[in-house]
């Protein structure tokens, strides 16, 4: 299959663009090629050392960025001499700074990025837009060598080009193919975004595999999770159950009470505690119960007290990506998004879906007044995952990589 037929079709499978969409990007790439010759071309300068200079570019969210993580550690493994940056959402450098995976951060804020607004995300008399040119435009300056964006976005093809960084490497499936150097043709066997990101390798000559990357917890938030569970009274070998019932999109959750239900059913059938985790500065409404525990931690405490978890029972969120960095078992709880997709991919992960909902995916724009993917899915189905992957699992299994179960919830 030629790279256009497989751009062709990976667009219906991938992005669910409809023809209408693809003749709007078809029409914003003439445009492009009308008026990029207008932009100044920058003297491109030698080196200032022998080491090549990479961007990356993922300015998206957390569950972004931690779905990013596979393709990084295999950057750096394969080229451990580069000096990478990563252009990030100004709010999230915090998330990798300690992971040595990235040497520089260029914080932006992108206003498609920054919005649920349509009209939000395109004005141009925002306050976002002219901050957000300026840091575009400095990449200019910074003579990288080469640029990675595994977003099959226009958008995203066209801040490679404006980078002026000779190699650019990206998909054409959301149009701009035009402005890459390095088109690389899209694996349609392979859509977990992670894997789309991994394939980029493939154009500097890296093998593909299918790691899944991890993340290094440090020792102050070690210290954290362990003064936390001290000053609880959670014995070192009790059995953990996390429940994080946040998501940053609301049409992701599915409901506080319902994480309820399967917290106090498991703590009254189970010898467990459960870690109810909830982001600092938020309300939080744990069930009531003497093992059940609020965890509102700094973010590396997060993530030591996460690794103890024996599982996660979460929404499709980026706490569901960490867990799976962690090696965690995961149950999600998927409604608007594909878990093919997004999914977790650890072999004893469990996915509760509700797979007969013919308009999905919608990510983050509802068609109707609630999420009703979310609202069918009963706390039993889910205490179900719960109880037999807690039956699974044992502390000291080691999770490779695989697909998980998908826990179908057919109707009644």
């Amino acid at each position: 299959m030629g790279i256009v037929q497989a751009e062709s079709t990976a667009r219906a499978l991938f992005l669910r663009m409809s023809k209408f969409k693809w003749g709007l990007v078809r029409a914003f790439e003439m445009a492009l090629q009308s008026l990029l010759f207008l932009v100044p071309k920058p003297n491109r300068l030698p080196p200032s050392d022998s080491a090549i200079r990479i961007l990356v570019i993922e300015y998206w969210n957390l569950g972004d960025l931690a779905i990013l993580v596979p393709f990084l550690s295999r950057l750096r493994n394969s080229f451990p001499g580069a000096r990478i940056a990563l252009l990030v959402n100004a709010n999230l450098k915090f998330f990798l700074e300690a992971q040595e995976l990235v040497d520089e951060f260029i914080s932006i804020r992108v206003p498609w990025a920054q919005h649920f607004s349509r009209w939000k995300k395109y004005n141009p008399f925002s306050g976002l837009v002219l901050p957000f040119l300026r840091v575009v435009w400095s990449l200019r300056k910074r003579r990288f060598d080469w640029v990675f964006s595994g977003r099959m976005d226009i958008r995203d093809n066209l801040l490679m080009w404006l980078s002026a960084t000779p190699r650019r490497i990206g998909y054409g499936i959301g149009g701009g193919g035009f402005l890459l150097t390095d088109r690389v043709s899209p694996d349609l066997s392979r859509p977990h975004r992670a894997d789309i990101w991994l394939r980029l390798l493939s154009a500097v000559d890296v093998p593909l595999d299918q790691s899944t990357g991890s993340l290094k917890v440090g020792e102050s938030g070690q210290q954290g999770a362990a003064r936390f569970l001290r000053t609880r009274g959670i014995p070192h070998d009790a059995t953990i159950i996390g429940f994080h019932p946040g998501a940053r999109i609301p049409i992701r959750r599915w409901g506080d009470e319902r994480f309820t239900d399967v917290a106090l059913t498991l703590l009254r059938h189970e010898d467990v505690h459960v870690v109810w985790f909830s982001e600092p500065g938020l309300s939080a409404n744990p069930p009531a119960h003497d093992r059940c525990h609020l965890a509102n931690l700094d973010f590396d405490s997060f993530l030591a007290l996460l690794s103890q978890c024996r599982l996660l029972v979460c929404n499709d969120s980026g706490p569901m990506h960490l867990a799976n960095l962690l090696a965690v078992p995961v149950v999600a709880i998927f409604g608007s998004t594909n878990p093919v997709w997004f999914g977790p991919r650890g072999s004893h992960d469990r996915v509760v879906i509700r797979p007969e909902m013919w308009c999905r995916p919608c990510f983050d724009y509802c068609i109707f007044d609630q999420p009703y993917c979310l609202r069918a899915i009963k706390p039993k189905e889910v205490l179900q995952a719960a109880s037999d992957l807690l039956a699974d699992v044992r502390p000291d299994v080691n999770h490779p990589s695989a697909s998980p179960l998908l826990v179908r919830i057919r109707g009644n």
